[in-house]
């Protein structure tokens, strides 16, 4: 059983990603309800993509929440008119991924919602309704921010299915990536980045007219203007409205293109223009530290569950009695494999007799964690109730697991992934963007990602 996927109790490298950015819209700040309909009264069409439009009320309301962002990071807003720009082009970016999941039948139903919003109160030490009630007193729309998380985990998917599926980490990337990591004895580097992009195949009037845009940027940096509000209102790199921060990176961690450049370089220093296939990169180091690594000592728990999931015909309540009905004929004498193979929805276990095998606390959700944490060996739980559903749970066995080897390889597999993916996102977001037919009312010179000089924007819708 060791090493096979959980899908009912495990958390997914695809399902955090997802909760990262949840996490950054909430931190956004939503616009409250009354201003939000405000915002929607004014007229007028910013942009058109493809057959849908971009009302100017929803850019203002959208302008209002990146203040806000932008705010909270500390990053003084760039020129009103070239923030604008930013933000109606990241707008109309979202706008083509949410039509590609309409056109793919993509879908968020609402467990996957709730199960979003659920972890997200957990984090705040909040019930799903306590999280509500709190969005509610602070001028919010509740249905306003479901329905927001819902279109970055529609985006998810798109960028998963376009861009993730696409990328692949063999075991000897993560050898060269362990080895480089030992060789820069843990050293860590705090940096930011700003990104003016190229097409793909791009001119040499496009190239030129990159390279002196950076130039230029880079020159107001270095006469004063901040790094951060330079980023926000320049940066076509997702971290743009963050300062262009993109945390700590060891020198493994980072793309090959930057690693050769930020171990020379000083704390506050700014790079020279760096070029890569999807455009031109200034980096700026923040931060540097050291330290060795150290032993990866975790609890690990071995378990058995049934779970017993809602369903159209089934209610929670009703599903609640099942697990209790479950646990009686377990405790009188029934064999708890067998009930597990004819009751439990979690079908990654089920047929195992709903072993789960060792797992870590980091593993799993908080309140099936909690269980692993607390429950007497050997003593079958009563009904525990997660985002999937109700659990009946039973801990085995718990161990001291030395897993700093392993550990190393997933968090070195992990990083690789991310940078594959950041590498292969910029370019895709290019291409949808260029294929797109975009109508740019309030800048119609504005050719958008990726182009620096004005060309045809697409085909027809």
């Amino acid at each position: 059983m060791k090493g096979k996927t959980i899908a009912c109790v495990r958390r997914s490298p695809m399902a955090k990603a997802v909760l990262a950015s949840v996490g950054f819209t909430l931190a956004l700040g939503l616009t409250p309800l009354a201003e939000a309909q405000q915002a929607q009264s004014i007229d007028g069409i910013a942009a058109v993509v493809n057959q849908d439009a971009i009302m100017r009320g929803e850019l203002e309301q959208r302008m209002r929440q990146v203040h806000d962002q932008l705010a909270q990071n500390g990053v003084q807003p760039p020129n009103e008119d070239q923030l604008r720009r930013q933000v109606l082009e990241r707008m109309i970016v979202e706008q083509i991924q949410l039509q590609m999941a309409s056109r793919a039948n993509l879908s968020v139903d609402d467990n996957q919602l709730n199960a979003a919003l659920r972890e997200v109160a957990e984090r705040n030490q909040m019930t799903l309704d306590q999280f509500a009630d709190t969005v509610e007193r602070e001028g919010l729309s509740f249905a306003d921010v479901r329905e927001q998380i819902r279109r970055e985990m529609l985006i998810s998917q798109v960028q998963q299915g376009s861009v993730g599926s696409q990328v692949r980490v063999t075991d000897g990337e993560v050898d060269q990536y362990l080895e480089n990591a030992n060789a820069a004895a843990g050293v860590e580097y705090h940096i930011a980045h700003i990104l003016v992009p190229l097409p793909e195949n791009p001119t040499d009037e496009q190239v030129a007219a990159a390279r002196a845009r950076i130039d230029g940027v880079r020159r107001e940096v270095h006469a004063g203007q901040d790094f951060a509000t330079a980023a926000a209102g320049n940066s076509a790199d997702g971290q743009a409205f963050e300062g262009g921060d993109l945390g700590w990176r060891s020198q493994a961690d980072m793309p090959s293109l930057f690693a050769g450049v930020v171990p020379n370089m000083t704390v506050g220093d700014v790079s020279q223009p760096i070029r890569s296939a999807s455009g031109f990169h200034l980096i700026k180091l923040l931060e540097r530290r050291g330290g060795n690594q150290t032993p990866q000592i975790i609890e690990q728990y071995q378990a058995r569950h049934i779970l017993i999931s809602p369903n159209p015909i089934r209610s929670s309540e009703q599903a609640h009695q099942l697990a209790l009905e479950l646990r009686d004929r377990i405790l009188n004498g029934e064999d708890f494999a067998a009930l597990a193979r004819e009751y439990s929805n979690d079908r990654g276990t089920a047929l195992a007799g709903g072993e789960l095998g060792w797992v870590s606390d980091r593993d799993t959700v908080p309140a099936f964690d909690a269980v692993l944490k607390s429950a007497p060996l050997g003593e079958l739980s009563q009904p525990v109730q997660t985002q999937y559903g109700w659990h009946l749970i039973e801990v085995e066995d718990r161990r001291q697991q030395d897993v700093t080897v392993q550990t190393q390889r997933e968090q070195a597999r992990r990083a690789l992934f991310q940078r594959k993916a950041e590498d292969q996102l910029e370019g895709w977001l290019q291409e949808i963007r260029a294929e797109a037919y975009v109508d740019n009312r309030l800048y119609p010179n504005d050719p958008g990602i990726g182009a620096l000089t004005p060309t045809s924007q697409g085909g027809q819708p």
